[in-house]
């Protein structure tokens, strides 16, 4: 009974060292609230000037259907293509906000940055007809402290599935 004790014991010990640490909540609700700035007021708006304000100097992106942008080409893209014409055509992101991870990044024990991956669903307008589900996508973003301010530095947008599919 003693040795059971003690080995149930000593794999409990044994995965508790192996298991993730408990997510910071305040990071998580720091990353949460740029997420939303970018995306529910920068992409869902078309609000360009709000994505200029939270993306690194260095800024690029990665699309498994659209290849890599610097940071002009980005907002050139988005200002010129996806937000030319929101009366015609608007897209809405949607977070799936359980599929959410958030790492954070440390340098000599020093928070510098943090990774966020998650899902995240599309919906579309087109011509003002009710709006429809477009796509799902998986995303990993490496948002970083500059400056005392959050900006993210790389996104990679990627498994981009259409409705229907």
């Amino acid at each position: 009974m003693k040795k059971t004790l003690f080995l149930v014991f000593a794999l409990m010990v044994s995965y508790a060292s192996w298991a993730q640490p408990a997510p910071d909540k305040a990071l998580r609700k720091t990353i949460l609230t740029q997420d939303s700035l970018l995306f529910n007021v920068g992409f869902n708006t078309c609000n360009i000037e709000q994505f200029d304000r939270l993306l690194a100097d260095d800024f690029e992106f990665y699309h498994d259907k659209d290849s890599i942008s610097d940071r002009a080409t980005f907002l050139f893209n988005i200002k010129n293509g996806l937000c030319a014409s929101p009366k015609t055509y608007q897209s809405r992101r949607e977070l799936m906000p359980k599929s959410t991870e958030i790492y954070p990044l440390y340098k000599k024990q020093k928070l510098y940055g943090a990774i966020q991956v998650g899902v995240h669903k599309f919906y579309e307008n087109i011509n003002g007809q009710k709006e429809r589900y477009a796509s799902v996508a998986k995303f990993t973003h490496v948002w970083l402290l500059q400056n005392g301010e959050w900006k993210l530095s790389r996104s990679l947008s990627y498994d981009h599935i259409p409705s229907g599919k």
